[in-house]
């Protein structure tokens, strides 16, 4: 495992056999999105701890989780990269 390659969203200069990783969105709104959601997860965990109800703060963390996830892995085959 350790020695398989990790997609890369660079131009290789040499032709490979596997087809490039095309994200569906740019890095810029990746990071965004990262943030974003890690921010609303630690708020959410702490509503849940310490306020409130605890099943909407472990709801919404575990949404925003999922929706960061969801970006990371997003790719269109057909993107031109």
């Amino acid at each position: 495992m350790a020695d398989e390659n990790l997609p890369s969203e660079t131009h290789e200069t040499e032709q490979s056999d596997q087809e490039p990783y095309r994200p569906v969105f740019d890095p810029t709104v990746r990071t965004i999105i990262y943030v974003v959601c890690l921010l609303a997860s630690i708020v959410a965990l702490g509503f849940a701890i310490f306020h409130g109800d605890p099943r909407i703060g472990e709801f919404v963390s575990i949404a925003a989780g999922l929706l960061a996830s969801g970006f990371g892995v997003a790719y269109n085959p057909n993107r031109n990269i």
